[in-house]
């Protein structure tokens, strides 16, 4: 009798089963058959669901399994590329070794991971890239030998080198099947991989570039699938938001001109005014930069408009674009570049245009990004449910939507909301470790609010108390990156090692955190997720505050806005489930294994002193509470007695 894929599923992981005969140590969970059922029946209902899964529940396989079983062509989407090589290079490989149904694996990143063999050419012909032709070189070489040409591989070029975009194509300048290597092309052969592969392991941002390219009619980047998986699927609306509108660099634009010249001295050396209007956009774009600003700040663009130097600066290198447009026009006879960097030409003068308050859509959000380097004008919808949900509705095939971080306070609403996801089946499973025995949370007494200017002070001081206890071993984990500043100077003269965030790359602390083994490290942002760090080199974990979006933020500011025109609650309905999201990604940090111990130290006094307080509270896995710091010496006491047997 043949085999059901139910059946298949509970011999997979059972704690008899090819899991545990296969992997030394391996623990069967029941949430973990318990979600791979659902997974597996919601694929064969080709209906939705939305999952969460606790830290420690096994949900990689618990979605790869009946993905494989299914026999559907499914689509896994990450958060991280770190994620995609991780299903990709680890946990595909023991699934195909322990169950007996063959199935074909691809992955498929962004366009800007592979090398680009016609721009490499170019970068090697390029006076100006002199200076790294021994890199050249070695690139070359390693070209020859990879079989994806995914520059992840490479080890000696870092992902932060000038070099990489010049090596690399963009949907900018990509020539496609125009392109005289296209034969060759490494984006072509991933693609092609992907439209015969069954498991096809992506990440969001390409979901989300194919969605928006549907969405608009002008193609597609992936091909049909059967079935869609979102894995830390609570980053997927903030990452839709970004692909739904549009945006536009002062780089794209520097961007145009360089490869406008260096194609003009290929394919048209006798049209020398090409070189002349370059660089009249550049003189134009440079006083465009110099009456924004170089201080960093992310701003309403209508309130920098207003500014009567800007709206001319910005009229002016408009005239520029149009008239380096029609000379393009003119020249793109000549070559395939210089027909490119046309059509380049065109699209930026029309994107540009829609920041002029005349052309404005009020389905969008218009705001300013201002770096060092330049600057980045967004167009951001007001909400991305309406183009989603009708997306979903266009595809009649199975949704997996899970993440370890999607309820609040058991409810899913908020993230069926933001997507429009009108009729999904939710199901819930908490994380198999014992937090109740494994974990202790300190809410401390801080006497200020937080927006009191002595409040950073007052943690400072939470912090060394803990830090001491705990001997090291402590995230420190801000909301903004002034006060993680202001705390990392105050600690400075601390007995163990501290790390700040900034000072070199998320890797490279996290590696010295781990061989440290009593280290102290301050992060923002990027530290709440993503991180992984098993054992007693992280002991203790401590929130400064309730990680609201900051009220500035000219999209959350707009949104805002938008909402309580309508007559809604933003605070209830935007501002705090986002915040519960976000701190539950941060406490995830702490436990991460079943032998793990560790101390949670909330600090904001909103938790205890305000009615929406209780609500964070109840998000968080159950786990003792105390105030007194006593109960703290004493849990770490009780913890060393437990490592030492």
């Amino acid at each position: 009798m043949e085999q059901t894929v139910s059946d298949a599923i509970s011999e997979l992981f059972d704690k008899n089963g090819a899991l545990a005969r296969h992997i030394e140590g391996y623990q069967p969970r029941q949430a973990q058959q318990e979600m791979a059922q659902r997974v597996a029946q919601t694929l064969e209902q080709q209906s939705l669901l939305i999952a969460e899964a606790g830290t420690g529940t096994g949900k990689t396989f618990a979605y790869l399994a009946p993905a494989i079983l299914s026999g559907q062509k499914v689509f896994i989407s990450t958060g991280t590329k770190n994620l995609q090589e991780q299903l990709y290079n680890k946990d595909l490989p023991v699934l195909r070794e322990v169950m007996s149904v063959p199935f074909r694996a691809s992955i498929l990143k962004g366009r800007s991971n592979y090398l680009c063999h016609h721009r490499l050419a170019m970068t090697e012909h390029d006076p100006a890239w002199l200076s790294y032709s021994a890199l050249l070189h070695e690139i070359r070489n390693w070209q020859d030998q990879t079989r994806s040409g995914d520059l992840s591989e490479t080890d000696f070029l870092d992902q932060q080198s000038p070099l990489w975009p010049r090596i690399t194509s963009t949907v900018d300048n990509c020539l496609g099947q125009q392109c005289p290597e296209y034969s060759q092309c490494f984006i072509a052969e991933a693609r092609r991989q992907a439209q015969e592969a069954d498991i096809v392991v992506i990440n969001h941002h390409l979901l989300m570039s194919d969605f928006a390219l549907k969405s608009s009619g002008q193609g597609e980047v992936l091909p049909e699938a059967d079935a869609y998986i979102i894995d830390e699927a609570h980053q997927l609306p903030a990452i839709a938001s970004q692909f739904l509108g549009h945006r536009i660099s002062s780089h794209q634009i520097m961007e145009l001109c360089r490869d406008t010249v260096r194609e003009m001295t290929v394919e048209a050396a006798d049209m020398n005014s090409l070189q002349q209007h370059c660089d009249k956009v550049q003189a134009r774009l440079e006083q465009l930069i110099l009456n924004i600003g170089s201080q960093e700040n992310r701003v309403p663009w209508l309130t920098i408009y207003a500014n009567n130097a800007v709206a001319e600066a910005l009229e002016t290198l408009l005239s520029a674009i149009e008239s380096l447009l029609d000379e393009l026009q003119l020249a793109a006879e000549r070559g395939k570049g210089l027909n490119q960097c046309a059509l380049r030409a065109e699209e930026l003068l029309h994107r540009l245009e829609q920041f002029l308050p005349e052309s404005a859509d009020n389905n969008m959000i218009l705001w300013l990004d201002i770096r060092t380097s330049g600057f980045i004008l967004h167009a951001t919808p007001h909400e991305v449910s309406e183009p989603f949900q009708q997306w979903l509705e266009a595809k009649p095939t199975a949704w997996v939507f899970t993440s370890a971080t999607l309820s609040v306070a058991g409810n899913f609403n908020h993230f069926a909301r933001q997507l429009g996801i009108a009729d999904a089946d939710t199901a819930s499973w908490d994380s198999p470790f014992d937090y109740a025995t494994q974990s202790l949370l300190y809410l401390p007494n801080v006497p200020v609010e937080p927006q009191h200017p002595d409040y950073t002070h007052h943690i400072t001081e939470i912090a060394k108390q803990v830090i001491a206890i705990s001997q090291g071993r402590t995230f420190l984990l801000f909301t903004s990156y002034r006060a993680m500043h202001q705390v990392a100077q105050e600690l400075e003269a601390s007995d163990y090692p501290v790390l700040v965030q900034g000072n070199r790359s998320k890797t490279a602390l996290l590696e010295e955190f781990r061989e440290h083994g009593n280290a102290v490290l301050l992060g923002t942002n990027s530290f709440w997720e993503g991180v992984d760090v098993k054992g007693e080199a992280l002991s203790c974990v401590l929130i400064d505050k309730i990680p609201f979006a900051s009220p500035g933020d000219p999209v959350l500011e707009a949104r805002i806005n938008y909402l309580k025109e309508r007559g809604g609650n933003p605070f209830r309905s935007i501002q705090i489930p986002s915040a519960v999201i976000q701190l539950k990604q941060g406490i995830g940090r702490l436990i991460r294994d079943q032998q793990d111990y560790g101390l949670l130290v909330l600090c904001d006094p909103r938790l205890l002193n305000k009615p929406y307080g209780k609500l964070f509270l109840r998000s968080l896995p159950a786990m003792p509470i105390t105030q007194d710091i006593d109960r703290v010496e004493q849990f770490f006491t009780e913890i060393s007695q437990i490592q030492s047997e």
